[in-house]
């Protein structure tokens, strides 16, 4: 079913940011397709949620992804939110298998189904991508990771100067409380000497929510226009 505001596209909804941003696509009145490893079962049995399996670190999962509405010419926007951290350590130790899953899932994949994306929707249409204050930051033991965010930023900047008409953003959440935060204040101090911080900022319950985030770039999808093409969502203001 395609609900009355228009259809969302998300990649990475099996939880934290994707899966929070779904959830209140579709009490906004969305229609959501996510796209992901695993279906978040609290969404089944809404009417106006779709789902396709993919793993979106294999090129030729990405390449299979059926857009869902594609043929239906309204407003829809592409939410590019599915990411990896990576393998943490010394660039020079990590395994290159790890690194080339992380460029893929990072930058390849979002590159890929966005270029299709603006391709085969012809009418009102925005571009997301989650961003991350590491693409501007050098963070000892995050090479790839970091190396990721900044080329999705930048792919972002020119996407949107070759595209003035369409709304692109990379929006940076901060410290949000993920699987992803877990993994890092899982990480070893020789893996990843920064560790202690984000432990710390854990315990003193500094975490930003996924709802937060959610009611932020719900915020912008519903105001285009307002913000510039990177944007950290800690500074938009919602009723």
């Amino acid at each position: 079913m395609i609900g009355a505001k228009g259809q969302i596209i998300i990649t990475g909804v099996s939880s934290g940011i994707g899966l929070a941003i779904a959830r209140l696509a579709l009490e906004t009145g969305f229609s959501v397709q996510g796209i992901g490893r695993n279906e978040p079962k609290e969404l089944t049995s809404n009417p106006y949620w779709a789902f396709t399996t993919a793993d979106l670190s294999q090129e030729n999962e990405v390449e299979n992804i059926q857009f869902k509405f594609a043929a239906q010419q309204l407003p829809t926007v592409l939410i590019n939110n599915a990411g990896t951290l990576g393998a943490m350590g010394q660039a020079k130790t990590i395994d290159w298998n790890d690194t080339n899953e992380c460029m893929t899932l990072n930058v390849t994949a979002p590159m890929r189904l966005t270029a299709r994306f603006m391709s085969l929707f012809q009418g009102s249409k925005q571009v997301f991508f989650t961003g991350s204050g590491a693409a501007e930051y050098a963070i000892n033991g995050w090479s790839s990771y970091c190396a990721s965010k900044a080329a999705i930023h930048m792919y972002a900047e020119v996407l949107a100067q070759e595209n003035p008409s369409v709304p692109i953003h990379v929006f940076t959440p901060g410290k949000v409380d993920t699987p992803m935060q877990a993994q890092i204040r899982a990480a070893s101090e020789e893996d990843f000497p920064g560790v202690e911080h984000f432990r710390e900022e854990y315990a003193d319950g500094l975490l930003v929510k996924p709802e937060a985030v959610a009611k932020a770039v719900l915020h912008v999808v519903q105001n285009p226009g307002e913000q510039p093409v990177v944007f950290p969502t800690s500074q938009i203001t919602t009723a």
